[in-house]
């Protein structure tokens, strides 16, 4: 066996030690997997008074790629309109008949196997009679679909579950329609309006009729809101934003719901023939403060909230300039159908699920956008694919440095056994002063 000099053996421990500390501090960054097709996170389309909800509903799919993204043949599907106020359609109120009617249609298409439409009523005068003023439960009936319209009042305990909230801020557990719950796909049908409590109310403050008991939420009501689009199992796979008539703030009057309309009290009520879809309730809301209430989305709190908490963007600049956002008119060209997502491989990966609860089903394969991470430990992280090699580099690394110290130890016992006791002790001295460099 060729000898080992002692230059030579300081120079192979010099390099080891560098190799170490390289790998050490060198981390691979989390990377996101790309999706194949070039389909935007949120559309907005943009009508005229000629426009029906079903044609400006048709041109916002289509922008994002079609309603199949979403929703696969046989799937249970669950719609949740705005169907909590007891006024006609037109009052941007509720939800449109006919947009809804529209939404339930486009679903049949895709070939779902089952459609629940729902919400939790938790107003006077009730669910019953809200279905019925609103046209919502005509609706419903007529399109031979389930319907789940719990109230305050009258709701039994079967109807609700709990489920976690893994990366809930203001809570880890709460009580929600047990249908949403298990559902396939979940679409969030918002209406643009203002609110007397959180200013405006949009796709965010909206999910809140998923909820058992809405009214627990107002304790830490803004962080509440944020933690309903973190992953869960009621987090949503589409939002729609619709703002065919949207209400607007007049002096001090400021209400989620009237009898006014656009042609009675057009400074509370506005035409505006526009639909915004996506899957980010984050850059919905924010465009929706732009374009729709002439605010900046960071004055809208609870937005601000869930973009903190990681649920989305809130640059609708940025946005609109690299794509993130497109805006298409009715009638004018859309992308292609053969840029629609497909379950194809290299397409865009289902999701990684949370923590499950009992009744926890995984949401179809939509990639749903994050924000830049804000550092927090409760970040939320929907739909995101990541390579983190760093855990398994520590724990393959620790066997690695053991058998490179064993190494390194026994080498120096065979060096010392054939040097002279003065040369021996030398080495030690050095060896330990380069040691110390390396730390």
């Amino acid at each position: 066996m060729q000898r080992i000099t002692r230059r030579q053996f300081l120079a192979i421990s010099a390099r080891l030690a560098a190799a170490l500390t390289f790998i050490r501090w060198f981390r691979i960054q989390p990377a996101r997997v790309v999706a194949a097709s070039d389909l935007p996170h949120v559309c907005v389309a943009e009508g005229s008074d000629e426009d029906t909800p079903a044609q400006i509903l048709e041109t916002a799919l289509k922008g994002l790629g079609g309603i199949e993204r979403f929703v696969k043949p046989g799937q249970v599907v669950a719609i949740k309109p705005n169907a909590t106020w007891a006024y006609p359609p037109r009052t941007a109120s509720s939800t449109d008949p006919e947009f809804l009617t529209a939404v339930i249609q486009a679903v049949k298409d895709a070939g779902a196997g089952r459609i629940i439409v729902m919400d939790h009523c938790s107003i006077e005068p009730g669910a019953d009679e809200a279905l019925r003023i609103s046209g919502i439960g005509r609706v419903v009936k007529d399109a031979g679909v389930e319907a789940i319209f719990p109230d305050r009042f009258n709701a039994p305990k079967s109807v609700y579950t709990k489920i976690d909230l893994p990366y809930g801020r203001a809570n880890q557990k709460i009580g929600v329609i047990k249908a949403a719950a298990e559902a396939d796909v979940r679409i969030n049908l918002a209406v643009a309006k203002t609110h007397n409590v959180t200013k405006f109310t949009m796709c965010l403050k909206h999910m809140m009729g998923f909820l058992q008991q809405p009214g627990l939420l107002h304790a830490n009501l803004e962080q509440g809101i944020a933690d309903l689009s973190t992953p869960s199992a009621i987090q949503a796979q589409l939002h729609i934003l619709e703002a065919i008539r949207v209400r607007i703030p007049y002096g001090n009057y400021r209400v989620c719901a009237g009898p006014e309309t656009d042609i009675t009290h057009p400074h509370v009520v506005t035409r505006r023939n526009t639909i915004v879809a996506g899957v980010d309730p984050v850059l919905i809301d924010a465009y929706g403060c732009m374009h729709f209430f002439n605010i900046q989305p960071q004055e809208l709190t609870h937005l601000l909230r869930a973009y903190e908490s990681g649920c989305g963007e809130i640059d609708v600049e940025t946005a609109l300039t690299d794509g993130r956002v497109r805006v298409f008119k009715v009638g004018a060209s859309l992308p292609a159908e053969s840029e629609s997502v497909s379950t194809s491989e290299g397409e865009t990966p289902e999701s990684p699920a949370p923590q499950p609860t009992a009744v926890y089903a995984p949401g179809p394969e939509v990639s749903i956008p994050l924000a830049p991470s804000t550092g927090s430990e409760a970040e939320c992280r929907p739909a995101e694919t990541i390579i983190a090699p760093s855990p398994l580099l520590k724990t393959a690394l620790i066997p690695v440095a053991a058998i490179i110290s064993g190494l390194g130890l026994a080498i120096l016992n065979r060096m010392r056994r054939k040097l002279p006791p003065a040369q021996a002790q030398d080495d030690e001295k050095t060896i330990a002063g380069s040691a110390s460099q390396t730390e």
